[in-house]
């Protein structure tokens, strides 16, 4: 049996134990089941017409299915920026050509029997602006309204609707309020397809053990793994500016493995480094983080999915610091029946790099991640 059967069963038998859960309908089995393991495929329709998104980088092509599907992965998370579907002349409406562009794409994933997870991704700024206030939620909701009426011919087996990504707002009531008119927006017009929710800011397991349940069926609550950030956002040119300070960090971390890059680094680089080798940052540390998430799971009796987790490039991490954390985290997730995503399939956290139809894979990645090894090109 594997795990998300496993999940199911273990979700039906736990909502006898769960007023919330007892109240209302899981997923159906071959959704959570389809969430097993999957891959992100982050900058596709996000960042669209901007400078430096090369498409033969960023964007799959007709090998990308092939490999993605090679790998054992069961689905793919799709992030969209809902600007570049709304009609710029129409307020509320959407533009018809880019929605037959966005399910042309998508027919080499159900082809290759993936599910696929959209996920709304507004640009940072237009996020602020969407959910700080009435006028922008509704907006957001109308919006959501639209875009799954355009999308509801596509079988609820194929395709789940996620509605914000990490988003952002303060705090957990504010999120829950939003996260309840964008599932009421969806359901008048997609009874049938499974939603996904998230906790509020940028829905890690605390967010996620903050949400007090939605009284809804066929929702899967979602949480994202980038602990420690100082490991898996090294070298990242956005969020804190210190992240560009941080090279080669290993992992896992103690007082003594960060020591030579307590000492090199710069003056305000010096104590979040410190901290992080004093906090020790290793595999059973990220199993106690992540008994947090089952244990929340399964107090509420809900289906609770790993919609991120990944580490960058871009700080130049040791290649087998890199490849640990990945297989610490993925192993956790996986003995504790939690699906997940990997973030990302190509870009700074990756697990392919090159461009289409040249992509390269480390064999020793795959291996922590439990993938399948593909052939050598050649």
């Amino acid at each position: 049996m594997n795990i998300l059967l496993r999940a199911a069963l273990l979700f039906l038998f736990t909502a006898g134990l769960s007023a919330t859960a007892a109240a209302t309908r899981p997923p159906p089995a071959e959704v959570l089941q389809a969430l097993q393991r999957g891959v992100n495929l982050s900058i596709w329709f996000t960042y669209r017409g901007q400078p430096g998104i090369e498409p033969a980088r960023w964007y799959p092509d007709a090998a990308d299915w092939q490999l993605i599907k090679a790998l054992g992965l069961t689905h793919v998370r799709v992030q969209f920026d809902p600007v570049y579907f709304r009609d710029p002349l129409k307020p509320g409406k959407l533009q018809a050509a880019r929605l037959k562009e966005l399910r042309q794409a998508l027919a080499p994933a159900f082809q290759h029997g993936l599910l696929v997870v959209l996920a709304a991704e507004p640009e940072a700024l237009e996020k602020i602006r969407l959910v700080r206030d009435e006028a922008g939620r509704a907006e957001l909701a109308a919006f959501w309204g639209a875009f799954a009426k355009s999308l509801r011919g596509i079988a609820p087996r194929q395709l789940v609707f996620e509605l914000l990504n990490e988003p952002t707002t303060a705090d957990a009531a504010s999120n829950r309020a939003l996260m309840e008119q964008l599932v009421s927006a969806v359901r008048a017009v997609a009874p049938r397809h499974t939603l996904v929710v998230e906790g509020h800011a940028y829905s890690g397991i605390d967010e996620l053990r903050a949400i007090e349940p939605l009284g809804a069926d066929n929702l899967i609550y979602s949480f994202h793994f980038y602990e420690s950030h100082i490991f898996t956002h090294q070298g990242a040119f956005w969020g804190w500016p210190l992240f560009q300070k941080f090279k080669g960090v290993p992992y896992p971390s103690s007082p003594e493995a960060l020591t030579p890059l307590v000492d090199a680094a710069e003056d305000d680089a010096k104590p979040p480094l410190r901290d992080y080798g004093e906090q020790r940052w290793n595999q059973a540390r990220i199993e106690a983080r992540l008994d947090m998430a089952r244990d929340w799971a399964q107090a509420q009796g809900l289906p609770v999915w790993c919609g991120e987790f990944g580490a960058s490039r871009l700080g130049e991490a040791p290649a087998e610091a890199r490849r640990q954390w990945l297989a610490d985290v993925r192993s956790a997730l996986e003995t504790r029946q939690l699906p997940w995503t990997l973030f990302d399939y190509v870009g700074h956290f990756g697990v392919a790099t090159g461009n289409g139809g040249t992509r390269v894979f480390d064999p020793l990645e795959l291996q922590a991640l439990g993938l399948n090894q593909l052939p050598s090109p050649p």
